[in-house]
């Protein structure tokens, strides 16, 4: 699938908007769980995306679509289930470097599934993500099998291959004729299994209890909302340009890169000698696959 100027410049939008999003759920963290919002916030962005695609189509989605946006709506569900486990039972300087094989995992299984046969540049640029992410999580192998023993780490991992299945899940309903009303509908399906997951685990009570802080910070939780949304909307559209293992080298590195920066500008973390190799290392394995597309 070749990569065209309109696909490398919404693949380059998403991934900003990915990384304003990751950084205004950071701050929200500070004072709701990582569990709480997995919940809150795909239930405020459902209408918001319905708001956006009434203004581009009148209501419908394509029959042909219908089976793998159930399939996304279901892996996706379960895949937050064991991200926010995975959050609770291991540190996320362990975990959260996993989400790099993300790109490797949506790469191959594009190419088996969808023949979307990936350049050398294309898998040297996301072993350069996954490199920046060991580093970032440890650096060195020693780390990463200290990694491999904690509690959540297998969880995490799984994650990992979920989200990479529902990349090529989502790209594979948007050939089928999905459109704008494929990002409310896949988002609204997976609010609902994770409410039917909280009323199951006795949790209902404790997400209304978790709101209540939200209520005093309108304007980082609007932003939240509003930048995830338009995150998801612009990936949807990428996925109609661009290969999805090139979307998620992009997204994955430029994520976790802007995460480093963002965190010692914004949040006040220290910035010392690994996290710069990290940043190196993701960055470069960006513009690697973005500059030899």
């Amino acid at each position: 699938m070749p990569i065209s100027g309109i696909g490398l410049a919404f693949t380059l939008v998403g991934a900003v908007c990915w990384a304003m999003f990751d950084a205004t759920r950071k701050g929200l963290a500070r004072v709701v769980s990582p569990v709480h919002l997995g919940l809150l916030l795909p239930l405020a962005q459902a209408p918001l995306l319905a708001l956006w695609a009434a203004t581009r189509e009148p209501f419908g989605l394509a029959v042909a679509c219908l089976p793998p946006l159930a399939a996304s709506a279901v892996l996706n569900g379960i895949a937050l289930v064991l991200f926010l486990d995975a959050l609770r039972l291991a540190p996320m300087s362990l975990t959260i470097p996993l989400l790099s094989f993300t790109p490797v995992i949506s790469t191959t299984l594009a190419w088996i599934f969808r023949g979307q046969v990936p350049g050398s540049a294309q898998y040297a640029g996301a072993v350069l993500v996954v490199l920046g992410a060991v580093v970032l999580g440890g650096g060195t192998g020693r780390g990463l099998a200290g990694t491999l023993r904690e509690p959540g780490v297998r969880r995490m991992a799984l994650v990992a291959l979920l989200w990479g299945g529902t990349s090529v899940l989502d790209q594979t309903a948007v050939s089928l004729g999905a459109g704008a009303w494929y990002a409310p509908i896949v988002t609204a399906a997976v609010a609902v299994l994770m409410l039917l997951w909280a009323v199951l685990r006795g949790q209902v009570r404790a997400f209304l209890v978790a709101a209540r802080p939200l209520v005093a910070r309108p304007l980082l939780v609007g932003t939240a909302v509003v930048i995830g949304a338009v995150a998801l909307a612009v990936q949807i559209e990428a996925f109609r340009w661009a290969p999805v293992g090139f979307i998620e080298v992009v997204k994955r590195g430029t994520g976790m890169a802007s995460a480093v920066v963002l965190g010692r500008f914004v949040f006040g973390e220290p910035l010392n000698g690994r996290k710069g190799l990290a940043v190196l290392l993701l960055t470069l394995g960006v513009a690697l696959v973005v500059g030899l597309r």
